[in-house]
């Protein structure tokens, strides 16, 4: 019984780092920090302190700075499954489709539909 409330608690802390992660890469995206800054405010901002605690903070980690080192790369890869140009996709879209880009392709262990229910609804929330 105990691999029950384990599994939940990981799915959990994967879920937070995935919002983490998402409006790390739009803090990026507006404005152009490091990633080294990024991460300074998540660990001494009170609030996201508290959140980052809840979150598989290395999935975070990884998540966002393949997404800042790979910006450019990853664009090219959406830009054919888009029905217009990348310009005209909002920020938090734009966001969305990097990240869930990088879970498809580097994080086997989380199965398709997972990635996509997991970013669809992020999309939603945001």
């Amino acid at each position: 019984m105990a691999k029950i409330p384990e599994k939940h608690e990981y799915i959990a802390r994967r879920r937070v780092a995935r919002k983490l992660s998402l409006m790390a890469f739009y803090q990026w995206h507006i404005n152009a920090s490091e990633f080294s800054e990024i991460l300074l405010y998540y660990q001494q901002d009170e609030d996201m302190a508290a959140d980052l605690r809840k979150a598989d903070a290395s999935y975070f980690k990884a998540l966002v700075e393949r997404a800042i080192e790979d910006a450019d790369s990853l664009d090219e890869r959406i830009k054919p499954f888009l029905d217009r140009d990348l310009s005209q996709v909002g920020p938090i879209e734009h966001s969305v489709l990097v990240l869930a880009t990088i879970e498809l392709q580097h994080h086997m262990d989380v199965g398709y539909k997972t990635v996509v229910n997991e970013w669809v609804n992020l999309c939603k929330r945001f």
